[in-house]
């Protein structure tokens, strides 16, 4: 019996144990004895949460798994409080990480990995040269010019401090990263991404694609309202030709062009933006030209959102709680008024509390009209928040999700800039998005008169 038992403990412990290619991510906190550690995926400019794990007696351990060579991000109680750093099965089946600070990223050491020490130093430069920047914004005493000659100075050196990183460490997925962000054949449209492997679903693991895609469509797309119209739509199909070899990589370049063309769209009156989102759309995720891909569920459900933000459509619902606590319904609002001003805003925002005041003051004198406004803020501290909203009589429906962008709302709403504005009529349809709060008064003044 006890030779039963010794057989079922030993392949036990190998049904736990670590398979071939799974890497293990452990480490300790020194200045945290518990608390929550998130593991987040980075594509492009976003991250997701991958995986999570409590921390006891100061130490953690995800469990072993089969990682895509790439950034991710660690994160302890909250997203702010994190640290980027480098999953490269190649290099190693184990990263242990000894964080000596609360904030993760202020002093942490780690174990085995040249990838991770070149990544250390560019968050380091990086960190010193965003700090320096924002110091130069503020300082009032230099003019535009000569401040903008300083900011330029500062992103040439982050320029050569990275192309040296990517010199010092090579075969690591940091030096590749920092190597191909400039193209090799940059003045030349059809060997532009020559020096990318897109069969390869690391490069979607980091920013290196977007900042490429980004860079051809600036120095490459040609576009003129006149004589070359459909430039970009011809860019996007040369990048799509390309990236069709793989899946995820072809999935992540239409989603993240139709998200760049979609933030464009949010800054400009033309509406061309408009027609390549639902060129992107029509034609790779749900069109014939996706049949060359096979398209995900998830993909083509974050694809539509962007269709229901257009004028005509009808925008995600949402309950969110006001000033007193109280659930407020978006579609609850919109089927009691003709037309419901739905405005993305913070207290921090010069624009905002430049437009917001007068917006208080029109809404005053036309609220009886079945006007209603629903404003969504963008503030992480309540105090502050309620302060703004009573010292600026803001009466109107106020709501907080506390998450500032990365706000479930905000992300629905795709909002990227403050003040965001939506017009919305009786059934909870887009009629109108104005460039500012200005412009929906004007447009609403047109209505109601």
């Amino acid at each position: 019996m006890k030779k039963y038992i010794v057989i079922f403990l030993f392949f036990s412990f190998l049904s736990f144990s670590q398979k071939k290619g799974e890497v293990i991510l452990k480490g300790n906190m020194v200045k945290a004895k518990s608390g929550k550690l998130y593991l987040y995926e980075i594509l492009g400019n976003e991250s997701y949460i991958l995986d999570s794990v409590n921390v006891k007696s100061g130490s953690f351990q995800f469990k072993p798994k089969k990682y895509v060579k790439g950034f991710y991000k660690l994160a302890f109680n909250n997203e702010t409080n994190n640290v980027e750093i480098v999953i490269n099965p190649d290099e190693a089946s184990e990263l242990n990480f000894t964080f000596n600070e609360y904030r993760l990223s202020r002093n942490y050491n780690f174990s085995n990995s040249l990838d991770n020490s070149a990544k250390k130093l560019f968050n380091n430069k990086k960190s010193s040269i965003e700090q320096r920047i924002s110091k130069i914004k503020r300082d009032g005493n230099k003019s535009v010019e000569v401040r903008k000659r300083e900011i330029q100075s500062l992103n040439i050196e982050m320029e050569n401090f990275s192309l040296k990183l990517a010199k010092d460490y090579p075969g690591t997925y940091t030096a590749m990263v920092l190597s191909k962000t400039k193209p090799l054949h940059e003045n030349s449209s059809d060997k532009f991404f020559d020096d990318i492997n897109f069969n390869d679903e690391s490069i979607i693991r980091s920013n290196l694609l977007p900042t490429r895609i980004q860079k051809y469509m600036v120095l490459h797309s040609k576009y003129n309202p006149t004589s070359n119209k459909y430039a970009f739509y011809d860019a996007v199909d040369f990048i799509m030709d390309k990236a069709k070899v793989n899946e995820k990589v072809a999935e992540f370049c239409m989603y993240n062009m139709l998200d760049g063309f979609y933030n464009t769209g949010a800054t400009s009156t033309d509406k061309m933006w408009i027609e390549l989102c639902n060129y992107i759309i029509d034609e790779y995720f749900f069109g014939e030209a996706c049949g060359e891909v096979e398209v995900s569920d998830l993909m083509k459900e974050r694809a539509s959102k962007f269709k229901d933000l257009q004028i005509g459509n009808v925008p995600p619902d949402f309950t969110i709680k006001d000033e007193n606590n109280k659930p407020v319904n978006l579609k609850s609002i919109c089927s009691k008024n003709d037309y419901t001003i739905l405005v993305f805003w913070a207290s921090h925002c010069t624009h905002c509390m430049s437009e917001l005041p007068s917006l208080a003051s029109w809404y005053k004198t036309n609220k009886n009209k079945r006007v209603e406004i629903v404003s969504v803020s963008l503030d992480a501290n309540k105090d502050k928040w309620k302060k703004t909203i009573a010292d600026n009589g803001f009466n109107w429906y106020n709501v907080n999700q506390f998450k500032i962008y990365k706000s479930p709302v905000c992300k629905d709403y795709k909002v990227k800039k403050t003040p965001t504005v939506f017009i919305l009529d009786r059934s909870m349809k887009i009629i109108e998005k104005p460039k500012d709060t200005r412009k929906a008064v004007n447009f609403l003044n047109k209505k109601l008169n």
